[in-house]
């Protein structure tokens, strides 16, 4: 991470394609890393703030709610007590949407391998692009493929993609399909702190997000160094 708060959105105009699944396990990964992180939770199911109030998360971490309205307030109340804030905006091209994106210091836009998540998340690059021609600045963005089936790489991804490559998107990274990222939410707490006697796969599901983490950090400082184990 910079030295500065980094601004982290999960973005995609289309719903149910892992934005908040994502943001919690960066949320647990950064947490478990020494940082301070504020989640802004700006999407009207509000699954992260109900997970924030179950009362079990890490100190470390604190989740509030968003809107159109306030969101500009409430990224600058977060970035003067945290060193990452995560976003986690609605599936609609919408101001709230519009807004976290224009204050990121990165964009994810997680997509599962589905035309329809594709398509809207290509939208959802425009929308970037635009706003950093407006602001006259960079906006660091990337595909990150949610839900990815382990061990199968099917016709379909292949061409989806490859649709990604030929529109000159960077990909951060995969999160594959594991119950421990589900069962973050169902026992309400941390990839890191799950019960390995009652949810399988942990391990994977650590070495995933630290991956994704190394990738996220080199997009946003260039200078980053990989961990030992992602490089492995």
């Amino acid at each position: 991470m910079p030295d500065f708060a980094a601004v982290i959105a999960a973005a995609n105009c289309k719903g149910g394609c892992g934005k908040s699944t994502t943001i919690l396990i960066l949320a647990g990964e950064y947490a478990a890393q020494g940082y301070r992180v504020h989640i802004i939770d700006a999407d009207p199911k509000k699954r992260l703030l109900k997970w924030g109030n179950a009362g079990v998360k890490p100190q470390a971490i604190a989740v509030s709610e968003a809107n159109s309205a306030n969101m500009r307030d409430e990224i600058e109340k977060a970035r003067a007590n945290a060193d990452v804030v995560l976003i986690d905006v609605e599936g609609t091209a919408n101001a709230a949407l519009t807004l976290a994106v224009a204050y990121s210091n990165l964009v994810i836009i997680p997509a599962t391998i589905s035309p329809p998540d594709v398509e809207d998340g290509l939208a959802t690059v425009k929308l970037i692009q635009d706003m950093a021609h407006a602001s006259r600045r960079e906006i660091p963005h990337g595909f990150l493929w949610s839900s990815v089936p382990p061990a199968i790489r099917s016709r379909e991804m292949a061409n989806l993609e490859s649709q990604v490559q030929q529109a000159q998107i960077p990909v951060i990274g995969r999160i594959f399909h594991r119950t421990a990222f589900a069962s973050m939410f169902s026992f309400q707490t941390t990839l890191d702190e799950l019960p390995p006697s009652e949810v399988s796969g942990i391990d994977k599901a650590k070495a995933d997000v630290i991956r994704l983490t190394d990738a996220i950090d080199l997009m946003i400082n260039p200078q980053a160094t990989p961990t030992a184990e992602a490089a492995a």
